[in-house]
C-alpha cells in the first residue's frame, strides 16, 4: 500500500515537472521574440523639433512605449561625423540642415497588432510633417512566431492536463483495486466500514499537495539561487493543483461501491 501511494507521488511529482518545464519554455522562447520586438524601434524624423515634441507628449503615456528620445540635429551631425570618419566633411554637414530625429522603443509584450495600428493613425495625422521608418517585416516575424509558439503550448497545456487525468484516475483505480483482497479480510474480521474511504480521502491528499509542493519547493529554489530568470503564473500550480484533485474525484466515483 505504502509503496503504491508513493509510486503514485513520483509519478505525479515528475508529470507536473514536465507541465512547468512547458510554462517555462513557453515563457522562455515568448520573451525572446518579443525583445526582438524591443530591440526594433521606430525612428521618426522631421525638419519641424515642435512637431516631434507635440507627437512625444501625445503619445509617451501608451503602456506599449517603454522609451522616447528626441535626438537634435546637431547630434545627428556629429554622429555621422563619428561613425563614418568625416571629419574632413565636418563644415560641410554642418552648413546642412538635418531633421530632427526621434527614436521610439517598445515593450515587446504590448506593442501588438491594435497597439501598431492606433500609433499607425497617430502617425498620419502628422504626415506629412513626419516621416517614420519601421522594420514592419521583423514585427510581423516576430508576431507570426508568437501565435504559433501560443498554439503550440495552448495545445500542450491541453494534453498535460488530459495526460495527468488519465494517469492519475487509472493508477488510483489500479491500486485500490490490487488492494481489494485486504478490504475484504478486514471487513470480514470486523474491521469498520468507512475506514477504506477515509483512507481513500487522505491519499488524495497526499497525492494533491506533496507533488505540487516539491514542485513549488524546486521552482522557488531555482529563483532564489538565481538559476531560473522565467517567472511561472501561480494560477497554473493551482490549476494544476485542481487537476490533480478533479482526477481523484473521478477515480473515486469510478470505483464506487468498492470505497466501502
Amino acid at each position: 500500500m505504502k509503496k503504491g501511494i508513493f509510486f503514485q507521488i513520483v509519478v505525479i511529482f515528475i508529470i507536473l515537472l514536465g507541465w512547468n518545464l512547458l510554462h517555462i519554455g513557453y515563457q522562455f522562447q515568448k520573451d525572446v521574440f518579443e525583445n526582438n520586438i524591443s530591440d526594433s524601434p521606430m525612428m521618426i524624423l522631421s525638419m519641424q523639433e515642435d512637431v516631434l515634441e507635440q507627437l512625444k507628449l501625445r503619445i509617451e503615456k501608451k503602456n506599449y512605449i517603454s522609451d522616447i528620445i528626441i535626438i537634435q540635429d546637431s547630434v545627428i551631425a556629429q554622429t555621422l561625423i563619428s561613425n563614418y570618419d568625416l571629419d574632413d566633411s565636418k563644415e560641410t554637414l554642418k552648413s546642412y540642415i538635418l531633421p530632427t530625429a526621434m527614436q521610439i522603443s517598445f515593450v515587446g509584450e504590448k506593442f501588438q497588432i491594435e497597439q501598431k495600428l492606433e500609433l499607425e493613425r497617430i502617425l498620419l495625422e502628422y504626415t506629412p510633417e513626419v516621416i517614420h521608418y519601421f522594420d514592419s517585416a521583423k514585427w510581423q516575424i516576430a508576431q507570426n512566431k508568437i501565435s504559433i509558439l501560443t498554439n503550440g503550448y495552448y495545445w500542450g497545456f491541453g494534453g498535460f492536463i488530459l495526460f495527468m487525468l488519465f494517469i492519475s484516475i487509472f493508477f488510483r483505480i489500479h491500486f485500490e483495486m490490487k488492494s481489494n483482497t485486504f478490504w475484504k479480510i478486514f471487513h470480514s474480521s470486523g474491521g469498520h466500514f468507512g475506514k477504506r474511504r477515509k483512507q481513500f480521502f487522505f491519499k488524495s491528499i497526499h497525492l494533491a499537495f506533496i507533488p505540487i509542493i516539491l514542485n513549488l519547493a524546486l521552482y522557488y529554489a531555482l529563483k532564489y539561487f538565481q538559476l531560473l530568470s522565467v517567472e511561472i503564473d501561480y494560477r497554473f500550480f493551482g490549476i494544476e493543483l485542481l487537476t490533480i484533485v478533479i482526477s481523484s474525484l473521478f477515480a473515486g466515483l469510478a470505483l464506487g461501491e468498492n470505497l466501502k
